[in-house]
């Protein structure tokens, strides 16, 4: 480990004991959340959003250069900051990266922009980030714009970009001030076992209680790769024991995922982020369900189902669970109990790819297509981006309003 990266670790475990004494101090006081005080307004934001537009349309090189010299500008003179992010930068870093440049589309919707910037402030405290950070990071980001745009860049796409770049941070900021729970949790694997050859479905317990709603998601870091942390939903709905469940398929050059599936098992630690996501039921809502989940996709969608049945077991509630092959479908004897128990809800598995499965055969899209209609439901979907951005499509065919599917962004 280098003297800059044992630094990092030195100051991140401070900054995690100042804030586990403070959460275990408001424990017991605490009887509403604490909301963060959010920036007054944001009155160029239509002018800025199209300047910002105009100026990505002038920058010529590829996205990589622009991320090479993002990164570059980053980094020099300050080198100390290489410790916040993992030996492979490249992923990591285009995620960065690409959030910053997604200001200029996020700003036409404000109230989700917020709520979504508030979770990343929360989020980003496990790195240790720090003001000057914030500083830091406002000057690459228009340094490397600048620098690519070359002739076409303007002097009001910068200040575009600056004042965005400002709101965002000041209510990523006032939303770390204003929480009370530690930068990150302690978690020791206490059940770990493999359904199919590339599953897990692993239980965790935290060292401070975790709260969360049902469909949110944490990211998990494993010791074996230190600072690269991954996005997975909780699978089932808060339980009275606090012990959270999760479902992780390891893929090709997956490190963290690999580490998790095939190198952890139970008495492995690990560390959890603060819960993200605004896919989240509503149990005051009256309209029937439709879920669609893909694969470990799955996770989320359980914990939407479980918590819709125990607090309005009358509710409908129809589950569509797809995967390649019949072993991939690993949790359907605990679905099979909820539909034995709960009549409103009605489970159908799907393979895709199994000509001797029994059930439904055939791609989810085309499936969700031929049994709907839908446009009375509020639908939730989870799985992989292509399948999320085909069932998004089928289902604004059929006339299902925007604001009734629900699910978290998926890149393109």
């Amino acid at each position: 480990m280098t003297d800059a990266s044992s630094d990092y670790e030195q100051l991140l475990a401070l900054h995690h004991a100042m804030q586990l004494r403070r959460s275990l101090r408001e424990e017991g006081r605490r009887t509403a959340p604490v909301t963060a005080r959010r920036p007054t307004g944001y009155p160029e934001r239509e002018g800025d959003q199209a300047l910002m537009v105009a100026s990505l349309e002038t920058i010529g090189s590829s996205a990589d250069e622009v991320v090479r010299s993002f990164y570059a500008q980053l980094f020099l003179g300050r080198p100390y900051l290489r410790g916040l992010f993992p030996a492979g930068l490249r992923a990591d870093g285009d995620r960065l990266f690409n959030a910053l440049i997604g200001l200029a589309e996020a700003l036409s919707d404000l109230p989700r922009l917020v709520e979504w910037l508030e979770q990343l402030g929360r989020d980003h405290r496990k790195y240790g980030i720090r003001p000057a950070h914030y500083d830091a990071v406002r000057q690459a980001l228009v340094g490397a714009l600048r620098e690519h745009a070359a002739a076409g860049w303007r002097p009001e796409y910068e200040q575009a970009w600056l004042r965005a770049y400002d709101f965002a941070a000041a209510v990523m900021q006032s939303a770390e001030a204003a929480s009370t729970d530690p930068p990150y949790w302690q978690g020791t694997i206490v059940a770990h076992h493999r359904p199919y050859l590339d599953i897990a479905v692993m239980k965790v317990r935290t060292d401070v209680a975790y709260r969360y709603r049902a469909g949110q998601y944490t990211t998990i870091e494993v010791p074996a790769v230190p600072r690269a942390w991954r996005p997975y939903s909780m699978a089932t709905a808060p339980r009275p024991d606090g012990v959270l469940e999760f479902h992780v398929r390891a893929i090709d050059l997956g490190q963290v995922s690999t580490a998790l599936v095939h190198d952890m098992g139970v008495g492995s630690t690990l560390r959890l982020g603060p819960p993200m996501g605004s896919a989240v039921i509503e149990t005051t809502g009256e309209r029937p369900l439709l879920v669609v989940a893909g694969g470990t996709g799955l996770a989320p969608c359980r914990a939407i189902v479980e918590q819709v049945l125990t607090t309005q077991p009358g509710r409908p509630v129809r589950l569509v669970f797809g995967a390649r092959q019949t072993q991939e479908l690993y949790n359907l004897p605990i679905l099979a109990q909820l539909a034995e128990r709960y009549p409103a809800f009605t489970l159908v598995p799907v393979a895709t790819d199994d000509p001797d499965f029994p059930g439904p055969r055939g791609a989810l899209p085309e499936l969700v297509a031929s049994t709907g209609p839908w446009h009375q439901h509020e639908v939730y979907l989870s799985g992989p981006p292509g399948l999320v951005h085909a069932l998004d499509r089928v289902l604004s065919r059929l006339q299902v309003p925007p604001e009734q599917i629900h699910h978290d962004p998926v890149p393109d």
